[in-house]
């Protein structure tokens, strides 16, 4: 169980003059993470729901502490992406059906699949999530160097809060729901390919939206970006398939030191941008802010 203490921030974003193609000018970058993000409300909701099932069944203290400071994190990142997605929806893209079909799929989940699986479900969830918030500030993937300053504020300050509480929903797992590996491991398979079922078709019809389809050669050099040798999502496959070996906890990789530094910065003085702006050393908007 991990030592690191986990806070709760209420923060804000605005959002309303963030460009189209946000990360770079690049679609596929930009909109990769548009589709992830247009989910994360719903998303979020269903973890909240996971981890509540259990949390009566908590007796250490500390857990517990943990556990409400993980639903408020998680309610408040559900807020700040459904203002986001107030944006996407001026863009011409449908959120109000993405997240429809989203919590339809999500409901089927939680009438036929056991509360513990949903629990596994969740903690394999919040694996991945953990993962792709240590690697957005390693300076290897580079994902969102030139990405706009309050979006790039706005993904890292949920990717933070993802590693704070990486292991909130796994401890609950192996103690309140009695744990097991086949179940964890099968979770995580169950869950990607959600991931790639739920997300995929959104991401294709964002950029179809944006005329990108019609040049591959942008679909291919962002995708090559994404999935190719040394690209941000394979370069993090040794921590994410970490997963499957026996024994395994989320705090084997510790608190990466770049999020430390976002987080000590964050706690001088409470603001996401500067926080930001401090570990990219982003001098002028750090000033500015």
């Amino acid at each position: 169980m991990s030592t690191v203490s986990i806070s709760h921030r209420k923060v804000a974003f605005d959002v309303s003059a963030v460009p189209r193609h946000w990360n770079g000018g690049d679609p596929v970058l930009t909109r990769f993470f548009d589709a992830l993000s247009v989910h994360f409300p719903e998303g979020e909701r269903f973890f909240i729901q996971s981890v509540r099932h259990f949390q009566d069944q908590v007796t250490d203290s500390r857990l517990r502490q943990d556990i409400r400071h993980f639903i408020r994190q998680e309610g408040q990142h559900g807020i700040v992406h459904d203002r986001f997605n107030d944006v996407m929806a001026g863009q011409g893209i449908d959120v109000e059906r993405v997240t429809a079909n989203l919590r339809r799929f999500i409901r089927t989940s939680q009438k036929y699949l056991p509360k513990k699986y949903q629990l596994a479900m969740t903690a394999a969830f919040e694996h991945f999530t953990a993962t792709l918030g240590e690697a957005m500030l390693k300076e290897e993937t580079d994902m969102f160097r030139e990405a706009d300053p309050v979006m790039r504020a706005m993904f890292l300050w949920h990717g933070v809060e993802e590693v704070e509480h990486k292991a909130v929903a796994y401890d609950l797992y192996q103690t309140a729901a009695g744990g097991g590996y086949l179940t964890r491991v099968s979770a995580l398979v169950v869950a990607m390919l959600m991931v790639h079922a739920v997300v995929a078709p959104v991401f294709i019809n964002m950029l179809r939206l944006d005329g990108a389809l019609r040049k591959p050669g942008v679909v291919l050099r962002g995708l090559n970006r994404l999935y190719g040798r040394g690209g941000i999502l394979t370069g993090m496959l040794p921590e994410f398939l970490a997963w499957f070996r026996p024994g395994f906890h989320p705090w084997e990789t510790g608190m990466p030191e770049k999020v430390a530094a976002w987080l000590e910065e964050y706690g001088e003085h409470g603001d996401p941008m500067r926080a930001s702006a401090a570990v990219y050393g982003d001098a002028v908007i750090q000033e500015a802010a």
